[in-house]
């Protein structure tokens, strides 16, 4: 055996490990395409994609029933039998564990009251999104077109206005305190690029090495190891999320407006679409071939997805963090997302309550693409627009580029 070859085992593991714990992290296309296998995955195991929202849904319904014996807004179950739920737990577990591999946990404490304030109005606010479009970014779009649902179209419109809106906010905010704004967001970035691992650290490693062995004990024990898998699939996603940065906030914060993350919003723009095209093409096969049931996860479709966007939208780049973005920051340290959490936590179960008791006619008909268009037609579909919005990005890239060489 030659001499390269004998060395390319250990060649392939130091590659691996570099780039999982690099603090440079993960091409965004890579991240993309990497959620979009995981949700096939998850898709063929638990019979609906990766989402957030129910589990948080879930998880407020204990929390008013066992805290305060309200009991209307529906019934909870163990937060380690429902699939959203252990998803979710699996998610800030994996982000936890790529954190603290790589360095990058750290306790970030807002240092003014307004911050605070952010967070839970940006909860809210995603919180009542999501009631209207019947899912976050996640589960309104992401894996809803990814589950040939066209609501997942209509949030994506709503998706784009919400982050014009905040961009416009986050734009005001630097106006008015544009000194102390500047200092603390180069504290931010020097935080995030260059962590400091303290004494803690390997007590903090042994924690988050611990925790989903244990949880995935208990889940087989009981479960017969259903849940396990789950909670390492939405372990994955975390760990691919917090590697590659893949921030939805930050993908439609700046894509319209041209904020200074632009060219990083194309990148996550691009990795989003990749993530749908693999992610759809292997649904569609699932759900073809009969694996799974071709009306699954097809939610309703109407205006009410587009101001549900509009609304989630704003509401996450108020708050630094959608719904995936806010686990995975809260589970690196930052005290504004726990906050922007324990906000959607407490506020979903009685909105979704409220809105869909009181008003249940402002959702539509639920619509499955491959249901008018076939199933060649409805993948057809989906290539071209996600393809034709590839070409637009890159455009938009090239010209903004074009202008800043002019500008020189």
């Amino acid at each position: 055996m030659a001499r390269s070859e004998a060395r390319f085992p250990e060649h392939l593991a130091g590659l691996l490990r570099r780039s999982l714990l690099s603090r440079r992290g993960w091409p965004e296309w890579l991240g993309g395409i990497l959620l979009g296998l995981i949700n096939i995955l998850f898709f063929a195991w638990a019979q609906k994609p990766f989402t957030i929202y129910s589990g948080f849904l879930n998880w407020g319904r204990h929390l008013y029933a066992d805290l305060a014996g309200i009991t209307s807004l529906g019934a909870a179950v163990s937060p380690l039998a429902d699939k959203t739920s252990v998803g979710d737990i699996g998610l800030f577990l994996g982000a936890l564990l790529a954190a603290v591999a790589a360095g990058e946990f750290r306790l970030r404490t807002p240092a003014r009251l307004l911050d605070y304030v952010e967070g839970a109005m940006g909860g809210l606010l995603m919180a009542l999104g999501v009631v209207l479009a019947v899912g976050c970014n996640w589960g309104g779009f992401f894996s809803a077109i990814t589950a040939l649902s066209l609501h997942g179209y209509l949030m994506f419109l709503g998706l784009l206005a919400g982050g014009f809106l905040g961009a416009l906010y986050v734009e005001w905010r630097a106006r008015r305190e544009a000194e102390e704004l500047e200092l603390e967001v180069e504290e931010v970035v020097e935080v995030a690029e260059h962590p400091k691992r303290g004494a803690s650290a390997p007590l903090l490693a042994a924690v988050a090495l611990a925790l989903p062995a244990l949880l995935a004990w208990r889940m087989a024990s009981v479960g017969g190891g259903f849940y396990a898998v789950i909670l390492f699939m939405g372990m994955a996603v975390g760990v691919v999320i917090q590697r590659s940065r893949f921030c939805f906030a930050t993908a439609f914060r700046d894509i319209l407006r041209g904020g200074g993350e632009f060219r990083r919003s194309v990148r996550l723009q691009i990795g989003i679409a990749l993530g749908i095209l693999v992610g759809a093409t292997g649904t569609a096969v699932l759900k073809y071939m009969g694996y799974v049931d071709p009306t699954a996860y097809v939610k309703p479709a109407g205006w009410s997805n587009v101001l549900g966007g509009l609304l989630f939208g704003l509401g996450m780049v108020i708050a630094g963090g959608c719904a995936s973005g806010s686990l995975w920051r809260a589970a690196e340290g930052h005290v504004k997302l726990w906050v922007a959490l324990a906000a959607a936590v407490l506020s979903y179960a009685p909105l979704r309550h409220l809105i869909r008791s009181a008003a249940p006619w402002i959702y539509g008909e639920k619509i499955l693409l491959v249901s008018s268009l076939g199933w060649a037609g409805g993948l057809a579909f989906i290539y071209a627009t996600l393809t034709l919005w590839i070409l637009f990005l890159l455009y938009l890239d090239y010209r903004r580029g074009s202008r800043h060489g002019q500008a020189v």
